[in-house]
């Protein structure tokens, strides 16, 4: 066979055989697929979860007086916290009150009293943070707690009055204001209907 006639024959068979070896930015080079995957924006969704009282909520859940009482929280000494009582709305179990009361109704403790013993009630909470204590500056806003907050169940203090015999207040400062610190609660109680109201517990 002549030497050319070889030579074409070999390169015919290499072409067709082992196929052709693509060429770069042609339609049939493969496209890589690590840039693809860099180019794609990391989750954040772990940045938007905050857990507290074993309730995990998304942070756009959350009101902006939560966030902030959630950051003073945050702030505070490991002892300081646990010493905490208050619970924000937004992570109190659902299914408490059933659990303890049999029915998913929190007790009604704002509608309990009349309105001459929430105007009472009220006074003598803007008294206890205007005169009775020093340092807090009188009284911002003040408002009832929700018939459903925890407040109502801490065991050993507020959990031994009944409806009727006990109303909580959350209570922002003229201090608290300033510093840039969460409304604070005062339960305000008596045993029985000839009983004074007085101030019980107070505090974050």
């Amino acid at each position: 066979m002549h030497p050319n006639i070889l030579l074409i024959t070999v390169a015919a068979i290499l072409l067709t055989g082992c196929g052709k070896i693509p060429v770069p930015g042609s339609p049939a080079a493969p496209q890589s697929s690590t840039s693809s995957a860099n180019s794609l924006p990391s989750s954040t969704e772990e940045d938007l979860l905050i857990e507290f009282n074993g309730i995990t909520k998304m942070k756009s859940e959350l009101s902006e007086d939560t966030l902030k009482w959630l950051d003073w929280y945050q702030s505070l000494p490991e002892d300081e916290r646990d010493a905490l009582s208050f619970i924000p709305n937004e992570f109190v179990a659902s299914g408490v009150a059933a659990v303890e009361t049999g029915t998913t109704e929190a007790p009604p403790y704002f509608s309990s009293l009349t309105e001459a013993e929430l105007l009472e009630t009220e006074e003598l909470a803007r008294f206890y943070f205007t005169e009775a204590s020093t340092g807090f500056d009188g009284v911002e806003s003040i408002r009832p707690a929700e018939d459903n907050s925890l407040l109502y169940q801490n065991t050993g203090i507020e959990a031994e009055y009944d409806p009727g015999n006990i109303i909580i207040y959350m209570v922002l400062t003229g201090k608290d204001k300033a510093e840039g610190n969460p409304m604070r609660s005062i339960s305000i109680a008596r045993h029985s209907k000839s009983d004074s109201w007085k101030v019980i517990n107070s505090g974050h």
